[in-house]
C-alpha cells in the first residue's frame, strides 16, 4: 500500500515554489520524482505517506484571495497515456506545472500554440520539459507503421492519427540507424529488435521535441527558460534516460537535448548500447 497525501494549508515552501533559475526548477522536479520513485522501493515504510503541500491560496481557500494568479514554473509536454500522472510523477501541486498532453508527446500546431502563449504570458516559467514514457502506444504504432508499410497505408484515411505517426518517424529513423550501426544488420532478425527500437525511439523522440522547443524559445529570446527531456519508466516510476551513463547505469533525471546532428547521433548510439536495448537484444 502506498499513500500520497495532499495537504491544503500555508505555503511552507515559500519562494521555493517559484524558483528563480532553470537549474533550481530542474532540481525541484527531479527531487519530486525521486520521492515518488522511493514510494515503490522495498525499503519504503508503508506507514509513511508522501505529502504534497497545496497552498490554501492556490485553491481559493484563503480569505480575501480573488482569482488565483497563473504562476507555473515549468511547462511539461507529456503523452496522453493515463498511466503517467504528470503532477504526481514530479511531486508537484496545483499551479506548479503548465501541462499539455497529447499522444506520443508530439508538437502539433495546437501544442505549439499553447506553449507560445505560456512563453509569452507566464513570466514564472523556468523549464520547458518533454516527457516520454516506456511502453508508449503511439511510438509502438509508429514503429509498426515504419517496419510494415502496409499498416501505414491503413492510416491513409485517418489524417489526424497519421499526423501523430508522421511526427514520430524522425526519431524512429534515427533509432533504426543507431541499432543497426551498433548491433549489425542481422540485428533486425533478433526478436528483441522491435522492443529495442521502441525504447530507443521513445527517448530520441522526447529529445527531438525538446530540441524543437529550444528553437521556439530562441525565437522569443527567452534564454531564462531551459528545454529538458526525460522518459518515465512505468515499472520503476523514475524519470530518466535509458542511455548508459558514465558508469554504465541508467541516468535518472532530466537531460538537455543535443544541439546538432552529431549530438543526436551520439545520443542515439548511447541509447542503442544502453542497458534497456542490451537487455532486449540479449533476450
Amino acid at each position: 500500500m502506498v499513500d500520497v497525501v495532499y495537504r491544503f494549508g500555508p505555503d511552507t515552501q515559500g519562494g521555493e515554489r517559484r524558483p528563480a533559475t532553470a537549474a533550481r526548477a530542474q532540481q525541484l522536479l527531479e527531487a519530486g520524482n525521486r520521492d515518488f520513485h522511493a514510494l515503490f522501493a522495498e525499503a519504503h515504510d508503508p506507514d509513511t505517506p508522501a505529502v504534497i503541500t497545496v497552498p490554501a491560496g492556490d485553491v481559493g481557500m484563503s480569505a480575501g484571495v480573488g482569482v488565483l494568479a497563473h504562476e507555473p514554473f515549468a511547462a511539461v509536454v507529456g503523452c496522453a497515456d493515463a498511466r503517467v500522472p504528470i503532477e504526481l510523477v514530479f511531486g508537484r501541486a496545483v499551479n506548479d506545472l503548465f501541462v499539455l498532453r497529447v499522444a506520443g508527446n508530439v508538437l502539433g500546431a495546437e501544442v505549439i500554440g499553447s506553449l507560445d502563449y505560456a512563453f509569452q504570458n507566464l513570466p514564472t516559467l523556468r523549464l520547458a520539459v518533454v516527457l516520454g514514457h516506456s511502453s508508449c502506444g503511439a511510438v509502438t504504432a509508429a514503429v509498426d507503421a515504419y517496419l510494415n508499410p502496409a499498416s501505414y497505408l491503413g492510416l491513409s484515411a485517418e489524417h489526424q492519427l497519421r499526423g501523430i505517426v508522421d511526427q514520430l518517424f524522425p526519431a524512429i529513423r534515427l533509432a533504426h540507424a543507431a541499432v543497426l550501426r551498433n548491433w549489425g544488420d542481422e540485428a533486425a532478425t533478433n526478436r528483441g529488435f522491435v522492443p529495442a527500437l521502441i525504447d530507443t525511439a521513445t527517448a530520441l523522440n522526447a529529445a527531438i521535441m525538446a530540441s524543437s522547443l529550444r528553437s521556439e524559445l530562441a525565437r522569443y529570446g527567452l534564454e531564462g527558460i531551459a528545454p529538458r527531456f526525460g522518459v518515465y519508466d512505468l515499472v520503476t516510476h523514475a524519470v530518466g534516460s535509458p542511455a548508459a551513463g558514465s558508469e554504465g547505469g541508467t541516468y535518472v533525471g532530466l537531460s538537455e537535448p543535443p544541439r546538432d546532428a552529431e549530438g543526436f547521433r551520439e545520443l542515439a548510439d548511447a541509447y542503442a548500447t544502453g542497458p534497456l536495448v542490451t537487455g532486449a537484444m540479449a533476450d
